[in-house]
């Protein structure tokens, strides 16, 4: 049974380690862009974009974390991720509405 929660962190460091990379190569690229062809309404689409998904990998960490240690503390920070994934995403839905209007 420790072999099992074993893999099941290492699973759980491996997400979170993914996530952090999409979120800072997809920021560190949209930032090289703005710089490079100047700041467009594309820039942040494609900054939320990438940090939604390393959300996503959070996410998915965060409920192996909940397997791993099944506490409040786990179910609130979760909840957090979870609820910040969804922050990102209405304003992701917010930049294309904005976008097409004009």
């Amino acid at each position: 049974m420790d072999l099992y929660h074993v893999r099941l962190d290492v699973l759980r460091t491996a997400l979170l380690c993914m996530g952090s990379v999409v979120i800072f190569i997809g920021v560190a690229w949209a930032v090289l862009e703005a710089l490079r062809v100047g700041f467009s309404p594309h820039v942040p689409r494609r900054m939320v974009d990438n940090m939604a998904l390393g959300l996503e990998f959070f996410i998915g960490a965060g409920l192996l974390n909940l397997i791993i240690n099944p506490t409040w503390t786990a179910v609130q920070v979760t909840a957090l991720i979870i609820v910040v994934r969804k922050l990102v995403t209405i304003s992701f839905n917010r930049l294309e509405q904005g976008s097409g209007e004009g």
